[in-house]
């Protein structure tokens, strides 16, 4: 508008007021007459109406309460708006005229409780008047303290008391706290007068004892000068008494990347610890019991308990110590952990646990995981020894079972498998040619002594599997080119033999992707690339004879010769291995042609094996691929020729052949992991859960689901065993299907504690593939709930409540996930490529997860060292839902059970975000939350809207603005 019209109208205004007064013009009369200047619509502000009359009511050494009435007439009127007329009281600087001071106060008084707007323009001007007003109170408390004589105690008591309790209001009344709040984010400049005018208060009063302030002056300035979101408006959140998160989600972590990194398991805790709002001493007790569980789970079977009592003995107390490092607290006196302390003081009440725990594994399991803490210096040795009384009077009546499969104490027994590992790599890292010996005798000893599995597991969970398998490819290369020499004895051989068949035995328990280089040039790797079976799929048969040559007829030559003696052929290894399948094949074709009986085919098989039984391996390796493609008559003889294999070595092999046994016992594993997928019944079924990337079951598909989910509701919790079953069925049905039905199985439940135990396990299984698994529940699962008018009758509560936080679970889960992993730490990795933990410090660790923004908006994680942003798909699958709630929040202006669901869904965003939550609501539509709020007042209060924006932001401040104060004229309208 021109500036002489607003001049002109301002002047009006001002003569207005003065004919007003010299005519005692009633308030109703000034309504009357103001009218015919501004007209109706029109606001006052545009022309400073407010100043105009506060100007004329402050002339005389006392204000003029006649023109006072005029403005609380235009404020009533809506003439004026209440940041015009709080801003114009701010700027009133005659602290000299205490008449006009207290009316001004009096005044407010009046229409403090009732603050509002009513515009937009309002809106982004109000948060600066709250705060001008508290300045100008503190400036009057201030004033009023240093100037005024003795003698005018009783005015200078009345301006104390009223600026005191107006203050002491405005501190009380949520809204007019948030807009404080809201000013100090956008102006942290004038925040800081306000503090120091506090602060010269307080020093005032300290230095005059004699001088009786008001009585709540002391609790109001305190709460100005810590204008904290968790103080002025906590969240009250409440920790779940009983929580089945970490025990199933340790159950998933162990069984799908058992060598994860510190970062990765620390940074999943402390996602845990957020949405779920445990303290840190709850979060160790609960990550230590999630692993006594399932160590007492795995007590039946010594592969299970040797991976289970490393990663508790060895892995648990490191990645304590490395959230002690990153978060924890040190008592005052010393520099240990006060948080561990606790934890295992509210471990001492599962006491049944640590019964069964210490007596199935023969040990005192609370001292055996105190005593490697005390070595970190999280722990003291008077710690050690004040729970070493207090647990033993209970240990030591216990009747201690002998582990099956693992020798006397587990704890002990796992710490000496330690210094073996230790030795295997540094024999593996020396002179071959000078230990190649004492490696090949070593080998054999850890599998016939069936302590592969614990060393295995050691090196497993302290990330030393891939270096293991390195160093072995390199002895396995060395054997190849030793047993190639033209004239090398057997014994070559069969070192060649024992490191191939371990690697095998590796390679098919962890996955090629896992412990083995992208494109490795070595020949294991290669022929693993060409033949091996991965992750349950069989090479094409065919592709596998295109890598034969001529030494196929070499091979044939021997195995037909009447007096053939297969084992002194001196065809290298590796040709013997890449083209024993063309041999196979031609024996294969000639039984079925009758060409060939079955003593010879069985004489043939045998002496192949006794060559190297890693050649049984290779072959049986085709045969299952040839298996797997033809009709069911013709894998009949194939199957005969591949359990051929699988006989028991006589009593001439064992004897005449050095370490036979070892090497078949391998050799007979691995057979029967290949087996398992084409022909089930070829295993024990007490093995078959073991087998990964296993999908055959007779059983249908939801019936599997179903019994899982039968075992959990009669269990209480996620056993170990059925987390191979759970991938099992996420590998066959893809994430859809899998996430629809356990949505569907979590609804059944009526009573809240099933439903939150269902959540957590539903979480927990969610870990196998979390990203695509919260793809689908956003997108796919969630829409059928919203827009499927018979699926949306389950939005009911506690379901829903229970659908929206398993949603926002996921959500940041996903996002924890998308931010902490690297290239080298894909899901379907289950190992570190770290050579040696123990030399990586925390800093490092934290390096290896700097993330930066792409964009969209960071948030720096406090105390993890990097920063976290909202990546895709998590990204667009956000925009998507929130144009889906767009749609449906208001709906026809109805309330409806989707409406009451969107609200849930914000407030487990903001519950379980807490300083995310502004990350994950950032692509969130701008009038999603002002149609809630229409339809739920009820359901809003302060520390809500506060939180669903970022405040750093100008347009995060304004729309908060905006949503709190419609929040508050819904509350001030008349019932």
């Amino acid at each position: 508008m021109d500036a002489s019209k607003i001049t002109s109208k301002t002047s009006s205004l001002k003569a207005l007021i003065l004919k007003a007064w010299k005519e005692r013009w009633t308030d109703i009369q000034w309504g009357i007459n103001i009218k015919t200047i501004l007209p109706r619509g029109v606001s006052g502000d545009l022309y400073n109406l407010a100043d105009c009359i506060l100007q004329q009511a402050m002339v005389g050494c006392g204000a003029n309460q006649l023109v006072i009435s005029y403005l609380k007439h235009s404020l009533a009127c809506h003439l004026v708006s209440f940041a015009a007329v709080l801003q114009r009281i701010a700027k009133f600087d005659a602290f000299h005229k205490p008449h006009c001071i207290i009316s001004l106060l009096e005044f407010l008084e009046t229409f403090l409780e009732s603050i509002t707007c009513r515009g937009k323009l309002e809106e982004e001007v109000l948060a600066y008047a709250v705060s001008s007003i508290i300045l100008w109170l503190l400036q009057v408390f201030h004033y009023s303290l240093t100037k005024y004589p003795a003698s005018s105690s009783v005015q200078s008591q009345e301006l104390l008391e009223k600026s005191s309790v107006l203050l002491n209001s405005i501190v009380n009344t949520d809204f007019l706290i948030a807009m404080f709040y809201l000013a100090k984010q956008n102006d942290p400049d004038e925040y800081n007068e306000v503090t120091k005018k506090c602060q010269e208060i307080t020093a005032f009063m300290m230095m005059n004892t004699q001088f009786k302030p008001p009585m709540t002056i002391h609790v109001t300035l305190h709460k100005i000068c810590n204008m904290e979101l968790d103080k002025i408006a906590p969240l009250n959140n409440k920790p779940e008494a009983v929580t089945y998160c970490l025990q199933a989600l340790i159950a998933i972590n162990v069984f799908s990347n058992p060598s994860a990194g510190m970062q990765q398991i620390s940074s999943q805790l402390l996602m845990v610890q957020k949405i779920k709002g445990y303290s840190l001493s709850r979060l160790y007790c609960e990550l230590i019991r999630a692993c006594f569980i399932s160590l007492n789970d795995s007590s039946n079977d010594a592969s299970k308990q040797s991976l289970w009592a490393a990663f508790t003995f060895l892995k648990v107390p490191q990645v304590i110590n490395h959230l002690h490092n990153m978060c924890g607290t040190t008592n005052k006196e010393s520099e240990y952990s006060t948080e561990v302390v606790e934890a295992f003081e509210m471990l001492l009440q599962s006491a049944p646990l640590l019964d069964i725990v210490d007596t199935k594994n023969s040990c005192n399991s609370v001292i055996s995981l105190i005593e490697p803490l005390v070595k970190l210096n999280v722990l003291s040795d008077n710690t050690l020894t004040y729970f070493k009384q207090k647990r033993e009077t209970i240990d030591h009546p216990l009747q201690k079972f002998e582990p099956i499969g693992l020798q006397g104490s587990v704890p002990l027994f796992i710490t000496r498998v330690e210094p073996t590992l230790a030795e295997i790599l540094k024999a593996l890292s020396g002179e071959f040619h000078k230990t190649q010996e004492s490696l090949y005798i070593m080998l054999c000893q850890i599998v016939g002594r069936t302590t592969l599995d614990t060393i295995l597991a050691v090196a497993t969970v302290e990330g030393k599997l891939k270096m293991f398998v390195s160093r072995l490819i390199k002895f396995n290369e060395f054997a190849l080119f030793a047993a190639s020499e033209k004239g090398a004895p057997q014994s070559k051989v069969y070192i060649f033999d024992i490191s191939f068949l371990l690697l095998c035995w590796i390679v098919q328990d962890y996955g090629a992707d896992v412990v083995l280089e992208e494109n490795g040039d070595s020949f294991f790797e290669k022929w693993v690339r060409d033949c091996m079976v991965h992750k349950g799929n069989y090479k094409s048969s065919d592709q596998i004879l295109q890598k034969c040559d001529h030494v196929v007829d070499v091979i044939i030559h021997h195995l037909s010769a009447p007096d053939f003696d297969f084992k002194n052929t001196n065809v290298k290894p590796h040709d013997l291995c890449m083209n024993i399948t063309g041999a196979v094949k031609e024996v294969l074709f000639a039984w079925e042609q009758g060409l060939l009986s079955a003593t010879d085919v069985k004489r043939m098989l045998d002496s192949i094996r006794q060559k190297m039984a890693s050649l049984a391996v290779c072959a049986s390796v085709w045969l299952c691929s040839y298996i797997n493609v033809v009709h069911q008559d013709a894998s009949i003889k194939p199957m005969n020729m591949v359990q051929q294999f699988l006989t028991s070595p006589t009593e001439l092999e064992l004897t005449q052949i050095d370490n036979f046994q070892e090497r078949a016992i391998l050799m007979c594993q691995i057979i029967r992991k290949l087996l398992f997928k084409i022909h089930p019944t070829s295993m024990p079924k007490s093995k078959e859960q073991q087998l990964p990337y296993s999908i055959t079951s007779r059983k249908p598909i939801l019936e599997q689901l179903q019994s899982i989910w039968e075992n959990i509701k009669s269990r209480g919790y996620l056993h170990i065993d059925a987390t191979h079953l759970v991938e099992n069925l996420l590998n066959t049905t893809g994430p859809i299907w899998f996430v629809t039905n356990l949505v569907k199985e979590t609804l059944k439940f009526r009573y809240q504690v099933d439903l939150d135990r269902s959540v957590d396990i539903v979480l927990a299984m969610f870990h196998l593939d979390i990203e695509k698994c919260t793809g689908a529940l956003l997108l796919h699962v969630l829409p059928q709930y919203l827009y499927n008018s018979k699926l949306s009758e389950e939005l009911v509560e506690p379901q829903s409540s229970v659908l929206a936080k398993l949603a926002v679970y996921c959500i940041y889960a996903a996002l924890d996930y998308s931010n902490t992993k690297k290239s080298h730490f894909s899901r379907k990795r289950r190992h570190d490529e770290v050579e040696d933990l123990d030399a990586m410090s925390s800093s490092k660790m934290r390096k290896l997860n700097d993330n930066t923004s792409d964009g969209s908006g960071v948030y720096y994680c406090k105390g993890q060292g990097y920063e976290i942003s909202l990546k895709e798909p998590l990204l667009s699958a956000l925009e998507t839902l929130y144009a889906s709630f767009s749609q449906l929040a208001g709906k026809d202006g109805n309330i409806t059970p989707q409406t009451h669901f969107i609200l849930q869904f914000l407030i487990y965003v903001v519950q379980c975000g807490q300083d995310r939550a502004q990350l994950v609501l950032q692509k969130m539509p701008s009038e999603l939350v002002p149609t809630l709020i229409k339809a739920l007042p009820d359901n809003f209060n302060i520390g809500l809207i506060l939180r669903l924006y970022n405040l750093n932001t100008a347009y995060g401040r304004k729309d908060t603005a905006r949503d709190l104060c419609l929040l508050r004229n819904m509350r001030l309208r008349p019932e």
